[in-house]
């Protein structure tokens, strides 16, 4: 239950900040308030994550809470279940319709590529989108 608490925690952290209520989140969401008021207290894991990207898009998340929220999420349940690997939902969904990242992501890993490579190829990203904008 403790580690539920940390999501549950930044979930309803998120809800009022957005100055809604339970039923008002749980209806924009389509899940039942009762299961929403769970997971806040921390008595439910997180959802499934069709059911947190629905939150994730009730709570118009900004860019960097809503990494924080698929993060945590993720992290809570490997923790709740240690024998499972679990992976943000937002990257699982990219990575889902993305084929050739999946391909990218199995090459590097086939090369044995470093952290440090993929530092370098985030660099590079930032730095085009800084240039596009």
């Amino acid at each position: 239950m403790l580690n539920n608490n940390l999501f549950g925690a930044f979930l309803k952290e998120k809800r009022l900040q957005k100055d809604l209520s339970l039923r008002e989140l749980a209806e924009k969401a389509n899940i039942a308030h009762t299961y929403l008021l769970n997971i806040e207290n921390g008595n439910k894991p997180p959802p499934s994550d069709t059911v947190l990207m629905r939150l994730e898009k009730a709570l118009t998340l900004d860019e960097e809470s809503k990494v924080l929220f698929y993060d945590i999420a993720a992290q809570i349940k490997h923790l709740c279940n240690s024998s499972n690997f679990y992976i943000a939902a937002d990257i699982s969904s990219y990575l889902n319709d993305t084929d050739d990242a999946k391909q990218v992501i199995r090459e590097a890993d086939k090369l044995g590529y470093s952290n440090d490579f993929w530092n370098e190829i985030l660099q590079k990203l930032k730095e085009k989108n800084m240039s596009q904008t």
